[in-house]
């Protein structure tokens, strides 16, 4: 018998199937010196992130937006309730930088999300570190709860003063308006008069230990949030280089395999019936086919073992269950 063969599959993921064959060892696999390989050396992505990163990040956000549920905020001062989904976020430092990226993102960020899971049950995130113009580190978060502005604000500004960036700020700003309100000419352009008024007085009343370091942003009327989402996450800049990763991920999102199944002639008519009703886009590369239906689709169609086979991939992976509509 043949070492291995090649199995027909297909794999379900948020907003396509992919039909490739699969390799299937028939063998165990062979051991190794492990002490005689050389491991390959850290890569400098010079702050792009590469082509095989980008399909990472794109299906990690396609499964953060499936799995977030809908959900409505709390009534506005004026009675309005908003429809919400995920919820996109900035963290910055609140003084200059005196420590690595790397320090930064392991005494900081991963404090944050240990304390997001705890604090609103953020399950599924993905990050993305940037350099602003000052050379400072921040980072563009996108998960799938809703965190109140002043909850995130005052959990991540008692995050950042593990390093002292609150303190350093707070001493930073008693100095400059020693003698009363001073006006930042260089940032007038970009932060009007009124506002830095504003923020003066709002600065005095908290002794400046509450510094304006994190933001919310609002995408309920963006209409196509991933590509919106995809261009933070994936622009490049070389001006400014990063240490270490660029982006990140909880555990869930990393390499997600999809919905594996073995193609026979009870999914070929499935899919044959799906084809025929939606006639979707394709993609045909050299050893796989991209076709793009979704799960949805597929149920409308009743291709009950390609759905029932994915309902339980989510299950087994994020314990989420599907609830699909016919």
């Amino acid at each position: 018998m043949e070492p291995f063969s090649l199995v027909p599959t297909i794999a379900v993921h948020p907003d396509k199937i992919c039909i490739f064959n699969e390799l299937v060892r028939h063998e165990p696999r062979k051991h190794f010196n492990h002490d005689k390989i050389k491991m390959p050396k850290d890569k400098n992505h010079n702050n792009k992130v590469s082509k095989q990163a980008f399909r990472k990040v794109s299906r990690a956000l396609d499964y953060l937006i499936f799995l977030s549920s809908d959900k409505k905020l709390p009534p506005t001062a004026n009675g309005k309730s908003l429809n919400f989904k995920i919820s996109f976020l900035t963290l910055t430092l609140s003084s200059n930088q005196k420590h690595t990226d790397n320090e930064i993102k392991s005494k900081l960020l991963n404090q944050f999300f240990i304390e997001a899971k705890k604090k609103w049950n953020v399950k599924n995130y993905i990050w993305r570190a940037e350099k602003q113009a000052n050379n400072n580190i921040h980072f563009h978060i996108i998960c799938d709860k809703f965190i109140p502005w002043s909850e995130l604000r005052d959990t991540w500004n008692r995050i950042q003063n593990k390093l002292g960036y609150v303190n350093q700020y707070r001493k930073e700003m008693l100095a400059f308006h020693k003698g009363g309100f001073k006006v930042r000419h260089d940032l007038i352009k970009k932060w009007d008069y009124k506002s830095q008024i504003k923020a003066y007085k709002t600065g005095c009343a908290n002794d400046w230990h509450n510094p304006n370091s994190t933001d919310v942003h609002s995408i309920k009327l963006i209409t196509n949030v991933k590509a919106y989402l995809m261009k933070y996450i994936s622009k490049d800049d070389i001006n400014l280089l990063i240490k270490g990763r660029l982006w990140g991920c909880n555990y869930e999102l990393t390499d997600i395999p999809g919905g594996r199944i073995v193609v026979d002639s009870f999914i070929t008519k499935e899919l044959r019936k799906a084809y025929r009703d939606h006639k979707p886009k394709y993609y045909k590369g050299e050893y796989f086919t991209v076709v793009y239906l979704t799960p949805s689709q597929l149920a409308s169609s009743g291709a009950w073992n390609v759905i029932n086979d994915f309902a339980l991939f989510l299950m087994d992976r994020f314990n989420y269950n599907w609830q699909y509509n016919t």
